[in-house]
């Protein structure tokens, strides 16, 4: 399996589509996960490159800090943010282990997340994001 930017040339494959929850597939399908403004898509495909098994989009942002001074508001930024917007996986992988790793169970979502918390690392890195921790 192979983990790759979403571009047009899989948009056939998401119509195969199917996490069981029809907005999460429809972000998909619609072309929107295609459109940088609404973040960055990155699907899991098979080792063929003909199925998407899972995908997520993820999107920087931005945290302010709103002061009132009477009736003019200002905005302080805090800091960096990274929104993973969408993470799913296809009903027929759902669950599905991949390894073990002593007592501890790897499934594929573990490793899609894994992929999405190593690029949010990047970001950080190549942006110079300071998160904000609650």
């Amino acid at each position: 399996m192979n983990i790759v930017k979403y571009t047009k040339e899989f948009s056939e494959l998401a119509g195969k589509f199917d996490c069981g929850n029809s907005v999460i597939n429809r972000f998909l399908i619609s072309g929107d996960a295609l459109n940088e403004n609404q973040g960055i898509t990155y699907v899991m495909l098979s080792d063929q490159k003909d199925f998407i098994i899972g995908y997520y989009n993820i999107e920087v942002g931005r945290v302010d800090l709103a002061e009132s001074v009477g009736k003019e508001i200002f905005y302080k930024p805090m800091g960096g943010t990274v929104n993973i917007n969408y993470l799913a996986i296809h009903t027929n992988f759902q669950g599905k282990k991949v390894a073990d790793a002593g007592d501890k169970k790897i499934y594929l979502g573990d490793i899609l997340l894994n992929d999405c918390e190593q690029r949010i690392l990047k970001l950080r890195e190549q942006v110079g994001i300071s998160f904000i921790t609650l």
